[in-house]
């Protein structure tokens, strides 16, 4: 079971809000941008970016679930990742859809209370090429998986940003002791 506690990255990286977004463009329906204009009426380069997570599907795992939003809370006086319930989590502080980052998403491979939802029970089933998908509203990103590994709880490496748009999914491996990670990058 993935929970709080079973995931207090030490060493996690700064914590904080997420950065603005900036006015270089517009996002119109459907995610299409077209390019704004500074004060002087310039025009600024086209900046791509993703709205908040709203849906992961991986059609080899049988995975498609809901994401919500999740932080950090303090827990008996620490630091510690919440994790969602009844859903998957995207981690505030990592990269939107489609954007350069690392957008960091978790979730349950088991639980013990019968109203929570283990959405990553099959992650392990993930292989190389296969692909993740992740809508926000209408707009869907695709994410080949590049690398499934095993980590200790300890890892925090998996949570730094890229330069490229990657998306990272963690959960407890099935003995509970270590960390199954998925990484992929925008096709």
């Amino acid at each position: 079971m993935l929970v709080a506690g079973g995931i207090a990255w030490s060493g996690a990286p700064t914590l904080g809000a997420r950065p603005a977004k900036p006015a270089a463009a517009t996002l119109t329906l459907g995610g299409a941008s077209r390019p704004a204009s500074d004060a002087s009426g310039a025009p600024v380069p086209l900046i791509e970016r993703g709205g908040l997570p709203t849906r992961l599907v991986i059609p080899a795992a049988g995975i498609d679930t809901v994401v919500s939003e999740v932080g950090v809370v303090l827990e008996d006086g620490k630091p510690v990742w919440e994790t969602a319930w009844r859903s998957a989590g995207h981690h505030l502080d990592s990269a939107l859809p489609g954007q350069a980052g690392n957008m960091v998403i978790s979730g349950h491979v088991s639980v013990a209370d019968r109203s929570n939802v283990a959405v990553f029970r099959t992650l392990d089933a993930v292989g190389a090429g296969d692909v993740i998908e992740v809508y926000s509203g209408d707009s869907i990103y695709r994410y080949a998986v590049k690398t499934v590994s095993i980590a200790p709880p300890s890892a925090v490496r998996f949570l730094r940003s890229s330069q490229s748009a990657t998306v990272t999914l963690i959960t407890c491996t099935r003995d509970l002791k270590n960390r199954l990670v998925v990484v992929g990058t925008l096709i």
